[in-house]
């Protein structure tokens, strides 16, 4: 932890690092006089010192920096405005609202017109519903959708009338806001029309049925929900299994594990086994053990251990050690890869056999993660791999060492980009692209 005189400091240096890492420092630890670090951050002109500045200063009430944060909304750079607009979301002060007011009838970007609006909803004030209501005119859906998410912040009785209208408005995102907008304020207006937008051929309004569905958190939702995980949508199907994890019910469970094997898209089977976890580890990992182990297709066995290693989900290490022991090398290598996931230097002592593995790339990634967890005893493994006579060894050790980032293999790298196979080679060099990278 930095303390405020250290900070101090070390932030009369110009170097654009240094003032970087003081502004992180500064903001992580809460130190006295943050805003002393802000203001002079804000008044530095490189943009990413300001930028630095401006994330730092969403806590700080000061006039100076507030009309230093309202000054940007100027800037001809468009990041250094959406961040400005940002670091004064759910400001109090009348200057702040007033400059993002102007800044809204001035500017014609309409990303940033939409994180304008974000904005005046943050405020929650009813003095605003008149300026959002003109904004529902806009032609940009992300604005119109912002706007009633922006209208659905404010408590007056006139809004609801407003959102009602809004209901069928003819952008699903808009439907989809005022919708959950009035759940909110317990009514249920609207809801009626769900399972008929299902219907819809229009994927967007299937996406944001379940983008509701998720919202409201019903449990008669569900049904719904696991209907749409068989939509022939990759986006639908994966809003309905993130709307699934926030309701949050073990019953949908089989359902879950069920649409991991049917699954295409690695990313969705990744967000389901993240969502099954999230509901219930135990009842997860019971599941998708039941399935690793009745399982015969060994790419599905591989595809369930390499989406359990993306969640780095301790509980898996039962399963992963099952895996290090399939008769397929695609598991094994996943597994090994799982494990170093996990990053617990007590988990090395599983992957010190599978160094012998027959496999290249079961033993390059043994020693990869072996070296990522503190363990030496990949070494001499990798030194045997640069000097097999089989080429894949070869070109899996380079690919490792580039992993590892060891640069004490600098030279034995370079030498493999002299041998007689090309995938060798090519391996080689962007292993030491990578190391050039460290230095």
């Amino acid at each position: 932890m930095m303390d405020y005189p250290t900070l101090k400091k070390l932030f009369q240096d110009r170097d654009k690092n240094v003032r970087l890492f003081c502004l992180k420092c500064a903001t992580r630890d809460n130190v006295d006089h943050l805003e002393e670090f802000v203001l002079e951050g804000l008044r530095d002109g490189r943009p990413e010192v300001v930028i630095a500045a401006l994330k730092a200063s969403g806590n700080i009430i000061d006039p100076e920096v507030s009309a230093m944060i309202v000054s940007y909304l100027e800037s001809p750079n468009a990041i250094l405005k959406s961040e400005a607009l940002n670091a004064l979301m759910g400001q109090k002060d009348k200057t702040a609202k007033k400059a993002v007011c102007d800044f809204l009838k001035r500017e014609e970007d309409p990303a940033l017109v939409a994180t304008g609006i974000k904005v005046i909803g943050s405020f929650k004030n009813e003095e605003f519903i008149p300026l959002l209501r003109a904004f529902m005119n806009y032609a940009d859906e992300r604005v119109r959708a912002n706007a009633v998410e922006a209208l659905g912040e404010i408590k007056n009785p006139e809004v609801v009338e407003i959102l009602k209208v809004l209901v069928s408005d003819r952008n699903n995102r808009v439907r989809a806001n005022a919708i959950k907008a009035l759940w909110e304020r317990g009514i249920r207006f609207g809801l009626n029309t769900l399972p008929e937008e299902l219907r819809s051929p229009n994927s967007r309004k299937r996406a944001s049925v379940a983008y509701i569905l998720g919202e409201i958190e019903e449990e008669r939702s569900l049904d719904l929900l696991v209907g749409l995980l068989n939509d022939i949508s990759p986006t639908v199907r994966n809003r309905a299994v993130i709307s699934i994890g926030k309701i949050g019910s073990s019953r949908v469970m089989t359902h879950l594990i069920d649409a991991y094997s049917r699954e295409d898209e690695t990313a969705i089977r990744d967000v389901i086994v993240s969502t099954a976890l999230s509901i219930n580890p135990d009842l997860a990992m019971a599941r998708l053990t039941e399935k690793f182990t009745r399982e015969e297709n060994s790419r599905m066995r591989a595809n369930l251990i390499k989406s359990l290693g993306n969640t780095a989900a301790p509980q898996a290490v039962l399963l992963l050690s099952k895996a290090l022991k399939d008769s397929d090398s695609r598991v094994r290598a996943n597994a090994v890869e799982a494990i170093g996931q996990l990053n617990d230097p007590q988990l090395s002592e599983m992957l010190f056999p599978l160094l012998h593995d027959s496999h290249n790339r079961v033993r390059s990634n043994a020693a990869t993660a072996l070296w990522k967890l503190g363990g030496m005893g990949s070494v001499l493994t990798l030194k045997q791999m640069l000097r097999s006579s089989h080429k894949q060894m070869r070109a899996s050790a380079a690919w490792a060492l580039g992993e590892i980032g060891a640069l004490q293999f600098s030279d034995s790298l370079q030498y493999l980009t002299n041998d007689s196979d090309p995938d060798v080679r090519r391996c080689a060099l962007k292993a030491l692209a990578k190391l050039s990278k460290i230095t």
